[in-house]
């Protein structure tokens, strides 16, 4: 599937070039007479019907596959709340106080089945991404306070994932991480 996306967003790429290329070539005054381009309205007009046609078709194709719609109709196996703070996150399968941030000491979740992350902030944004144990990123949201960003995703592969912080949050983040297992 990551190669047909990127197949398709080579093709666009390139339509769009092309696009680009010929409204340039035709708007360039002629060597006769100086005059400027000819139906200079009618030229923008197909230039933009073409650029709006294939902004247009990409969001058709790569909107549906995102993470947000991609499991939205399926009710997820396990939930996790993880509460982010400088410099640790605190992950829990209930609602974490705010005022006493306590997780579990470790989470297990099922392979092959919807899981859904409760993710918010007790301090400022942090980035929640998730890494494979191959350290490939799976997927990420952002970590905000007064908000819960909710992220679903279906865990294929068994192992110890880690999760990092992707917004630098202050001195110590770096050392900002956790793990959860998929068995």
């Amino acid at each position: 599937m990551q190669y047909a996306l990127l197949l398709l967003f080579l093709v666009l790429a390139a339509v769009i070039a092309l696009v680009f290329i010929i409204v340039y070539l035709s708007s360039k005054k002629s060597d006769d007479e100086l005059k400027g381009m000819a139906n200079p309205l009618q030229k923008r007009f197909w230039f933009l019907l073409i650029l709006f046609v294939c902004l247009g078709i990409f969001a058709l194709i790569t909107i549906p596959r995102s993470p947000y719609y991609l499991f939205a109709k399926e009710q997820p196996a396990k939930v996790v709340h993880v509460a982010a703070g400088q410099f640790f996150f605190t992950m829990s399968y209930k609602a974490i106080n705010p005022d006493k941030p306590e997780g579990e000491m470790t989470i297990e979740l099922p392979a092959n089945q919807l899981v859904e992350f409760r993710v918010t902030s007790l301090d400022v944004n942090h980035g929640f991404a998730i890494y494979s144990p191959s350290k490939q990123i799976v997927a990420q949201t952002q970590a905000m306070p007064g908000y819960v960003n909710l992220l679903r995703w279906k865990f294929e592969e068994p192992g110890t994932y880690t999760v990092h912080c992707l917004e630098y949050c202050g001195m110590a983040h770096q050392v900002m991480q956790t793990t959860f297992t998929v068995k």
